[in-house]
């Protein structure tokens, strides 16, 4: 066990200086049990890939800080389960929208402690969603940002509510390309392959 926490610090140090290789050893060493956590808890494989790639995006773009946590296996599991509950009431509010029977109290919003992540999430958050095309731009603001259901977007927008899905759905899978797509390319190809 004191191996273990020896081998974390120094990879830990060693991502904190943008090492892509000790990242990718990071990943290797936690990823199985977030991974099985998260499936176990959303009953779906590819929410439980999204989480563990959005859980290891958190810790790349929060790494310059890494060295200044007492307790990294805590942190993480806190940022793992704060991630997957996030994922959990998505999944539930998709399914209220389809079904239209849960009411607007859920938010699928990623709220942190942490001003600056917050801060950096919401950049990079406003310039994916300012590349989308007018009308899947238009339709996540509605549905992701202001919490309408997706017939009250169909209605505001005057088109029918399968085109909502459909924008939102391209809108959605084009924000977490461009999100993804800010990592280096060795982190990318690491939460790519991460299964």
């Amino acid at each position: 066990m004191k191996d273990q926490s020896v081998q974390e610090g120094m990879l830990i140090q060693l991502v904190a200086q943008s090492d892509q290789q000790a990242f990718a050893a990071l990943v290797k060493m936690y990823r199985s049990n977030i991974f099985t956590t998260a499936l176990q808890l959303l009953h779906n494989r590819q929410s439980a890939e999204e989480v563990l790639q959005d859980v290891f995006l958190k810790v790349w773009l929060q790494r310059s800080t890494l060295t200044e946590i007492d307790n990294f296996p805590a942190w993480l599991n806190t940022v793992a389960r704060n991630t997957i509950y996030t994922a959990f009431k998505l999944s539930l509010k998709e399914k209220a929208m389809s079904a239209a029977s849960l009411d607007d109290s859920l938010d699928a919003g990623y709220n942190t402690a942490d001003p600056l992540l917050e801060k950096e999430y919401t950049l990079l958050l406003h310039t994916a969603i300012s590349r989308l095309p007018q009308r899947q731009q238009e339709t996540y603001r509605l549905i992701k940002l202001e919490g309408l259901k997706r017939n009250e977007a169909a209605e505001v927008m005057g088109i029918s509510p399968e085109t909502v899905k459909y924008n939102l759905d391209e809108a959605s899978r084009k924000v977490r390309a461009y999100c993804l797509a800010q990592l280096p390319l060795g982190v990318l190809l690491l939460l790519v392959n991460i299964r």
